[in-house]
C-alpha cells in the first residue's frame, strides 16, 4: 500500500513543483494551497457519486457502446460534473483572497485543486492496477488534470484582473467551458476502446502543454511585481 501511495504521488508533487517554482515574483501563502489541494481532494469523492448516479441511469436507458452514451458520460457525466466542482473550489476558497494578486495566481490555485483531486483518484486507480498503471497515468492522466486546469486558471486570472465587467464574465465563462471541452475530448478519445483514436491522447497531451506553458508565460508577462 506504501508503494502504491509513493507511485500514485510522486507525479503530483512533481507537477505541483513545477508550477509552484513557476510563480517567481510573488510567492502564494502554503496555507491557501493546502487548503486548495486537500478541497479538490475532498470533492473527488463528490464527484465520484455524482457521476456514478447519472452513468447509472444512462446506462439503463442507452446502449453503453453508443456514441450518444459516450458523448453524455464522458462529456457531462464526468468532465462537467469535476470541473465545475473544481471550479467551484477555487472560486470559493481563492477567487477573492488578497493573495490573488497577480495572473499567474489563478493558474497555480487551479493547478493545485485539480492535482488534489487528481492525487487520490490516481491512488486508488494505481492501489488496483500497479506500476504499469502508474507509469501510464503519470504520464498522461495526472499531467492531463493539470493541464485542464492551467486553462481555467489562465482564465480566472484574465477575469480577475480584468477592468471590463464583460470581458471578466467572458473570461469566467470560459475558465469551465474550455476545461470541460479539453477534458470531455480526452476522455472520450480513451472511451472509444479503439486504439487510433485512444492515443489521440498523445497529441491532445502535447497542444495542452504547449498551450499551458505559453499561457504561463503570459500570465508572467502581466504581473505587476514583474521588475
Amino acid at each position: 500500500m506504501l508503494a502504491a501511495f509513493v507511485m500514485a504521488m510522486a507525479p503530483v508533487w512533481a507537477l505541483l513543483t513545477f508550477f509552484y517554482v513557476r510563480d517567481r515574483y510573488d510567492k502564494e501563502p502554503r496555507m491557501l494551497l493546502a487548503q486548495l489541494f486537500v478541497r479538490g481532494l475532498l470533492v473527488t469523492i463528490v464527484a465520484a457519486a455524482v457521476s456514478l448516479f447519472g452513468i447509472r441511469i444512462f446506462a439503463s436507458i442507452l446502449p453503453a457502446n453508443s456514441w450518444l452514451y459516450l458523448l453524455i458520460e464522458n462529456f457531462l457525466l464526468v468532465a462537467l460534473v469535476e470541473e465545475s466542482l473544481k471550479y467551484f473550489v477555487v472560486w470559493r476558497t481563492s477567487y477573492f483572497h488578497p493573495a490573488f494578486n497577480e495572473p499567474y495566481d489563478g493558474i497555480l490555485y487551479a493547478i493545485t485543486t485539480s492535482l488534489g483531486f487528481a492525487a487520490l483518484e490516481n491512488i486508488m486507480y494505481v492501489a488496483q492496477g500497479g506500476l504499469q498503471v502508474a507509469i501510464t497515468r503519470g504520464l498522461l492522466s495526472v499531467p492531463a488534470h493539470a493541464l485542464f486546469a492551467s486553462a481555467m486558471g489562465y482564465c480566472l486570472g484574465r477575469a480577475r484582473f480584468s477592468k471590463n465587467e464583460g470581458k471578466a464574465r467572458y473570461y469566467m465563462r470560459r475558465a469551465l467551458i474550455i476545461p470541460v471541452l479539453l477534458h470531455g475530448i480526452y476522455d472520450l478519445l480513451l472511451s472509444t476502446q479503439h486504439t487510433v483514436l485512444a492515443m489521440g491522447v498523445v497529441p491532445l497531451s502535447i497542444g495542452m502543454w504547449i498551450m499551458s506553458l505559453k499561457q504561463v508565460k503570459l500570465a508572467e508577462l502581466r504581473s505587476p511585481f514583474r521588475p
